[in-house]
């Protein structure tokens, strides 16, 4: 009679067992679902026109206008014939808005930016952290964001979105992801 009531007892514990582990790995996965999940539901977007980025002009240090004033003109033009000119580095504004379209908020959460030139080819990615604290289902906010050090050349476009889904392997660079870790 004590064997058929320990064999009792080890597959009771072993089901409590078996439970446990059970609900520890649906957690896991609800945690994992979590932030992935809520970022579906937001989306970014670039106003139309003109007005959704400005690009400020380069600023130009005395020290810089007074070297390049004592350099010969004809120097200068032999090396401007010889390589072509790089785009200067400028600070762009950008103006787009975010929405949130889903059930599930987040404090913030990172949009995917990418800089094309004038064909439509990429020409730089870039991840912008963007508050989101507050933004409830059905509502959206405008954000303003400064872009510095942008080799912007006119014609340059650009373009926002909450990409999703994010591969676990990048996650590391998506803030909204650290909560999870």
């Amino acid at each position: 009679m004590k064997r058929i009531e320990d064999r009792a007892s080890c597959w009771r514990s072993s089901a409590f067992a078996l439970a446990v582990a059970a609900l520890l790995l649906l957690a896991a996965c609800a945690g994992e679902g979590g932030v992935a999940e809520a970022r579906t539901g937001y989306i970014a977007e670039m106003g139309d026109g003109l007005g959704s980025f400005r690009v400020l002009a380069p600023e130009v240090s005395e020290e810089v206008g007074e070297a390049e004033a004592d350099v010969d003109s004809d120097a200068e033009a032999g090396a401007e014939a010889e390589a072509p000119a790089e785009p200067a580095l400028v600070t762009v504004l950008l103006d787009f808005l975010i929405h949130n379209e889903g059930s599930g908020a987040l404090d913030g959460v990172t949009v995917d930016l990418t800089i094309a030139d004038p064909e439509g080819n990429e020409k730089e990615r870039r991840l912008l952290w963007v508050e989101t604290a507050g933004l409830t289902k059905g509502s959206q906010r405008q954000v303003a964001h400064e872009l510095t050090d942008v080799a912007y050349t006119d014609g340059d476009g650009f373009h926002v979105e909450v990409r999703h889904p994010i591969p676990m392997e990048e996650r590391g660079d998506y803030r909204e992801f650290d909560a999870e870790n």
